[in-house]
């Protein structure tokens, strides 16, 4: 597909390269002048690096670009499989680590993107919302606008494991420890995380979306985390929408949500 790529990104916070997919904007290769903002896409538990190509909504993106009808911006998608975009108890492999250093460096390396924190978001799908509000609220001098899409926004304490199913409890355990005496669940939980945060100004524009038909009852837990976050500082928006937690409603739904972080970018004059 013309501007898409798979690049590889050499990391000492990850055992080997990171597989990152890259969509550049259909006017990157005609204006060679031109800088663009950059959004990173955390994809779902179940994904991989290949998930905005395969699902087909890179396409979508890139179409809808080049009719006009989205703005132009970098997207830059890593690959972490069951990851939960965290650094591992046991050390080996460093995601928040790779993703708030080595990775933005290399992409303003690389491409031609604005600078300063307003023209770089983030955003994820279930897991990947998880990750993309985990790492702006724990680093909040990195991005200026932070969505989720159906976001895994979950308790994350050892004592909450059983009330998620089989591949969730899975994963948790193998990236945060899988003892009781020994793991770092509370550490990575973004209901703690935020709890123990209060900021005097809004560090960034937060959206969170969700399908009222979400088989996790993850449309709940959007308007609860959004309503936490506007009490902690963070206003946030919230849209509940017919959908499930499914590609169905991922592909109608990613759309307008990039749309509105078209509406946090500012841009080159083209």
């Amino acid at each position: 597909m013309p501007g898409l790529s798979f690049e590889r990104v050499a990391t000492g916070s990850l055992p080997e390269p990171a597989k990152v997919l890259v969509l550049l904007p259909p006017s990157y290769g005609s204006e060679p002048g031109r800088r663009y903002p950059v959004l990173y896409f955390l994809h779902d538990g179940y994904g991989n690096v290949d998930t905005l190509e395969s699902s087909g909504v890179a396409a979508q993106i890139r179409a809808r670009m080049a009719a006009k009808s989205l703005p132009e911006f970098l997207l830059v998608a890593p690959g972490a499989p069951g990851a939960w975009f965290s650094d591992s108890r046991d050390g080996r492999r460093r995601y928040e680590e790779f993703l708030t250093r080595d990775l933005l460096e290399e992409v303003r390396k690389r491409y031609r993107v604005l600078g300063g924190k307003r023209n770089r978001a983030i955003t994820g799908i279930s897991m990947g919302g998880y990750g993309a509000f985990k790492l702006a609220l724990k680093h909040p001098e990195l991005f200026g606008a932070v969505s989720s899409l159906s976001g895994a926004l979950i308790p994350m304490e050892w004592d909450d494991l059983p009330r998620y199913n089989a591949f969730a409890r899975w994963t948790m355990k193998r990236v945060f420890g899988s003892t009781r005496e020994d793991n770092t669940l509370a550490a990575n939980d973004v209901w703690v995380i935020l709890g123990k945060t209060r900021f005097d100004a809004p560090p960034f524009a937060a959206h969170l979306r969700a399908g009222t038909k979400d088989i996790y009852g993850l449309n709940g837990v959007a308007a609860q985390f959004g309503s936490s976050l506007t009490d902690h500082g963070v206003p946030a928006t919230v849209v509940l929408e017919p959908g499930g937690h499914d590609w169905d409603y991922w592909r109608r739904a990613m759309m307008p949500l990039l749309q509105w972080h078209g509406r946090q970018f500012s841009y080159d004059r083209p």
